[in-house]
């Protein structure tokens, strides 16, 4: 009687065990994914405030000989090109000859078209706030200008050039929007998507 007594006990306590043990599983697995959600938003939210402190400067631009028949601005400005070289803190002018490496393409925004004459702004990265940087900026033909781009304590941003910057309008390349590297394969997602329709 007290073997079967014991043998009673011994069950019921190695169910509780048991029991104790499937409940607590879920809580643990619960508990080791919170951490990582957290910090995956934190990152995320670092990323973005460090995007949105990225300034940029402005300065006027001009292009001529824009074919005739083309009569958007937007699409005008993808056959304006102007390439950008950051220069040494310390420069006054820009190289005598154009450099051939650490160039990067500038993005100019069309505003306005008229008689083959398209008018717009090219778009410079800035640096931090309370910072000068320094640009020598070429044109299509290798005509350069020095640019200086400072920002203010609140990290607004400011440009001017040495001379006006201007070129002559070179007709794109099939697919080419004129700053490299970006929006490529566009095209190609879109007509992944006009053919599903």
């Amino acid at each position: 009687m007290k073997k079967n007594l014991k043998r009673g006990v011994m069950a019921a306590a190695g169910a509780a065990t048991l029991l104790s043990l499937i409940v607590a599983t879920p809580s643990f697995a619960h508990g080791s994914k919170g951490p990582q959600t957290g910090t995956s938003t934190s990152v995320d939210a670092a990323d973005k405030v460090a995007k949105a402190a990225h300034a940029h400067a402005s300065l006027a631009v001009s292009i001529t000989g824009v074919s005739a028949d083309i009569t958007d601005a937007t699409v005008a400005a993808r056959g304006a090109k102007f390439v950008a070289y950051v220069l040494a803190a310390d420069a006054t002018a820009i190289p005598a000859t154009v450099p051939t490496t650490g160039g990067k393409p500038v993005r100019v925004e069309g505003t306005s078209l008229a008689a083959g004459v398209l008018t717009g702004t090219l778009q410079i990265d800035a640096g931090a706030a309370s910072t000068t940087t320094k640009y020598a900026i070429y044109n299509a033909a290798g005509v350069g200008t020095f640019v200086t781009v400072t920002v203010d304590a609140a990290g607004v941003a400011t440009a001017t050039s040495s001379a006006a910057l201007t070129t002559v309008w070179a007709a794109p390349a099939a697919g080419d929007l004129g700053i490299k590297g970006e929006h490529k394969g566009e095209g190609k997602k879109a007509g992944k998507k006009g053919g599903r329709h």
